[in-house]
């Protein structure tokens, strides 16, 4: 399988000045907006960060802003067209990134990966677990074979990634893992499949995230509301979604993939050090 070549980026630096404010200095941190329009000087400068599903939607922008905040990023993704093209973008800023063609439910395909992301980034300090797929089906006619694939994408995915790539983490004493969960965990018709998975998602963040803790490693999920996403968008319903969700959403829109990009941002620095086990919603209020 074909590694794409990165190029190494100049982050925008951070500057100390003194603000003075009713006679009393105050310190204050400035930074040039980097690339991809993210202003957070979250931490994660020169880090190895792996995103599953990397390639497109949540993930692409998860994985855009990371690079952009100076991670080193390895994208993981079945789709080999798009993981280029997201690579094409973040190079073409600048950015450091690698593409990496792994069925994230094959153990051995797994562990192939992190060797290749090790030997052509170094030690993955960064885990977002974004992989993800589904099928919609009414319960009573869920074929066994769709509820085995979704779990697997979905839930067993985050345990053989985690379980390999936290392996490294350990002897770091450091590590920082993201999960993507779903607003869904709270019982979506036709999606029983999808909603038990992203619900054990959240049950296995908790248990990795009490077990890795001593270990100097956090465990943390995002819970995504209606994101607008390219395959979303292009779905026959997506009009009446999006006119719903405006209805109903305290924002009045549906987020966007930078809209969890940033969150993961944050819980993926060292400044969520002190964050471990939580489940972020970010569904504009709902």
């Amino acid at each position: 399988m074909p590694f794409s070549e990165g190029r190494v980026s100049t982050n925008a630096g951070i500057e100390e000045q003194i603000v003075h404010m009713n006679g009393l200095p105050k310190f204050q941190s400035l930074q040039s907006t980097p690339k991809g329009n993210f202003t957070m000087p979250h931490n994660v400068n020169d880090q190895v960060a792996i995103v599953t599903g990397g390639a497109a939607g949540i993930g692409q922008g998860i994985a855009i802003a990371l690079a952009a905040a100076g991670a080193k990023v390895a994208i993981w993704d079945v789709n080999e067209a798009a993981s280029e093209q997201t690579v094409q973008q973040i190079t073409a800023d600048g950015g450091v990134v690698e593409a990496f063609c792994v069925d994230v439910t094959d153990s051995a395909a797994i562990a192939r990966a992190v060797a290749g992301t090790i030997a052509k980034l170094g030690e993955p300090q960064i885990l977002v677990n974004n992989a993800g797929f589904s099928r919609n089906d009414n319960f009573l006619e869920i074929p066994e074979s769709n509820w085995d694939l979704v779990l697997n994408v979905c839930l067993k995915s985050v345990f053989l990634v985690s379980q390999a790539v936290a392996a490294r983490m350990v002897p770091l004493a450091y590590g920082r893992i993201v999960n993507i969960a779903s607003r869904g965990t709270i019982g979506v018709a036709r999606q029983a499949n999808y909603s038990a998975a992203k619900a054990g998602v959240l049950g296995l963040t908790g248990a990795m995230s009490m077990e890795l803790a001593p270990q100097g490693i956090t465990v943390n999920a995002v819970s995504p509301g209606l994101i607008r996403t390219e395959r979303v968008k292009n779905l026959a319903t997506f009009p009446e979604t999006e006119r719903r969700a405006k209805e109903t959403t305290p924002v009045k829109r549906p987020g966007e993939p930078k809209d969890i990009a940033g969150c993961v941002l944050y819980l993926a620095s060292r400044d969520a050090g002190f964050i471990t086990g939580e489940n972020i919603r970010v569904t504009g209020g709902q």
